[in-house]
C-alpha cells in the first residue's frame, strides 16, 4: 500500500504537473493526476515552495516566544510605516514564512475594514491572503473542491479564534472594544480623531494578535 501523501505534497505534484500538460499544449479540462507524467517544474516554482519550506524548518526549530517576538517586531515596523492593518499583517507573515505576494501587498490597500466602512478588520484580511498563499489552490486547479474545501479548515480556524479574542471579526466593534467608540473612518473628521485617539498603537495590538494566532495555526500544522 502507498504511503498516503501530505495534501500539500499532493497539491504540489498536482501543480507540477498541471505546469507540464500547459506547455504541451494539452487541451483544457479536469486533470487526471494519475494519468499525467510531471515535467519538471519551472525554477521560480521550485524555489518559492523550497523556500517557504525551510523558512517553517527554521521557524519550528525556534523558540515559539522568540517566532511571534519576531513577528511583533515587523508588525510594528509596519504599521509605523503604512498604518495600514491589513497590509502590516499580511507583510509580515509573508516576510517571516518566506512567501512570494508583492503584488498581493497593493491589492490590499482597500482592505481595512474593507474600504474603510467598518466591516472585515483587516487584520483578518492580510493573514487570510498570507494563508491562502499557503493552503490555496492556483489557477491550474480551479475546479479543486478538495484543495477549496481543505483550505477552510486552518482559514476558519483563525477567524474562529479572532473572533473568540475580540468578540467579533467586524473593525467597528473592534474599535468600540479599543477606543470604547467606533469611528467614520470615510469622514475626514473621524479619521483624524481616529488616528488623535492613538490608532496605530491600539491597532497594532490587533494586528500583532491576529498574526499569532495565524503563525501559531500554520506552525502546528504537520501538514504543511
Amino acid at each position: 500500500m502507498k504511503k498516503p501523501l501530505k495534501r500539500r505534497d499532493f497539491l504540489g505534484r498536482a501543480s507540477l504537473a498541471a505546469f507540464a500538460t500547459v506547455s504541451l499544449g494539452a487541451c483544457a479540462g479536469r486533470n487526471d493526476a494519475h494519468g499525467e507524467t510531471a515535467k519538471e517544474a519551472p525554477a521560480s516554482l521550485v524555489d518559492e515552495q523550497d523556500h517557504f519550506s525551510k523558512e517553517l524548518a527554521n521557524m519550528r526549530q525556534m523558540p515559539r516566544d522568540l517566532v511571534l517576538k519576531l513577528l511583533d517586531q515587523k508588525v510594528d515596523q509596519y504599521m509605523q510605516l503604512s498604518h495600514h492593518c491589513a497590509q502590516s499583517s499580511f507583510m509580515a507573515l509573508k516576510d517571516q514564512f518566506g512567501l512570494k505576494g508583492e503584488h498581493v501587498v497593493k491589492a490590499l490597500t482597500p482592505m481595512p475594514g474593507i474600504a474603510e466602512r467598518g466591516e472585515t478588520c483587516g487584520a483578518i484580511t492580510g493573514p487570510l491572503m498570507a494563508m491562502g498563499l499557503i493552503y490555496g489552490r492556483d489557477i491550474h486547479h480551479l475546479d479543486n473542491w478538495d484543495a477549496y474545501q481543505a483550505s477552510l479548515v486552518p482559514t476558519g480556524h483563525f477567524c474562529e479564534l479572532f473572533e473568540k479574542e475580540f468578540g467579533t471579526t467586524l473593525c467597528h466593534q473592534v474599535q468600540e472594544g479599543k477606543f470604547g467608540r467606533c469611528y467614520r473612518l470615510t469622514d475626514p473628521g473621524e479619521l483624524q480623531e481616529f488616528q488623535n485617539a492613538g490608532a496605530t498603537e491600539k491597532c497594532s495590538e490587533v494586528v500583532r494578535k491576529a498574526v499569532h494566532l495565524a503563525a501559531e495555526i500554520i506552525l502546528d500544522d504537520n501538514s504543511v
